[in-house]
């Protein structure tokens, strides 16, 4: 691993820690604010400075590197304003997905009025979403439990497959090695036994 322990970015981590612990203690949620100086840490491998690893890092912050890196996605993907709109009413990604067609940069659109994502309308963001989230579930169509499980279960294999490649990178000594070809064979020999069984 390169050595990045130069009093510059100790000194440079130091204030991005420093600010993103004061930012979620403020708002006791990830704000925006707070993602983006994550992003920072991750990008920049700030982190390194301390001689930590990226999920050494996390988990010395008190979070886990799945959900750091889940909130770094949902960064990417959903932008600021999710973050924004979260900190004034609690909303998850999914059902933000749902009305995100609702916000833009000056607020949250809602019955003809354009609510401002500020502290004062708090009140009025979560009755907007309220209503949302009510008009998105008289939209869709019940749910098929078969599409669910298979949804939850594509959705676990992949999370198994990210977890085996992280693994995979990581400098294993040779025990380490032989445990996770024995973890992937036994994987596989699993998936091998549902195919056959389900005559595919």
């Amino acid at each position: 691993m390169e050595e990045l322990n130069t009093t510059e970015e100790v000194l440079a981590l130091g204030t991005c820690i420093g600010r993103n612990q004061a930012l979620n203690l403020i708002a006791n949620r990830c704000s925006a604010a707070a993602a983006e100086t994550l992003r920072d840490i991750r990008d920049n491998k700030r982190y390194r400075a301390l001689g930590l690893t990226w999920d050494e890092f996390c988990q010395h912050q008190g979070i886990s590197r799945t959900y750091a890196d889940r909130v770094l996605r949902w960064l990417e993907e959903l932008g600021p304003s999710y973050f924004k709109l979260n900190s004034f009413t609690r909303i998850s990604a999914a059902e933000y997905r749902k009305i995100a067609g609702a916000v833009t940069e000056d607020g949250l659109t809602y019955a003809g009025e354009t609510i401002a994502l500020e502290s004062g309308n708090a009140p009025k963001l979560a009755g907007a979403v309220d209503a949302l989230r009510r008009e998105q579930a008289a939209l869709q169509p019940p749910a098929d439990p078969f599409e669910q499980a298979l949804s939850k279960a594509d959705r676990a294999l992949q999370s198994a497959f990210l977890e085996f490649q992280r693994l995979q990178d990581m400098n294993l000594d040779e025990d380490g090695r032989l445990k996770l070809v024995l973890a992937i064979e036994a994987g596989r020999n699993l998936l091998n036994h549902i195919c056959l069984s389900a005559a595919l």
